[in-house]
């Protein structure tokens, strides 16, 4: 396997990534995951765990089960 991002999604996770922490649960490499500027987890139960414990009750977290296919919109 080997994916290739887009310049426009790029662009588009750089934007978000100034306003939001990204939390990638996939199989790739934790390293790999790191070095595109977005946090690992094992799974979503993980990722929802590590942001509640970060940011309290009060966190506003977004799953995405198919976020390669989707791009949230921040207000």
């Amino acid at each position: 396997k080997h994916f290739v991002l887009g310049g426009h999604k790029a662009a588009a996770i750089a934007l978000v990534l100034q306003k939001a922490k990204i939390v990638l649960v996939s199989a790739y490499d934790d390293d790999y995951v790191r070095s595109v500027h977005l946090t690992p987890a094992a799974s979503a139960d993980e990722a929802m765990r590590n942001a509640l414990s970060e940011y309290g009750s009060d966190a506003k977290v977004i799953l995405m089960p198919i976020g390669g296919s989707t791009l949230p919109s921040l207000a």
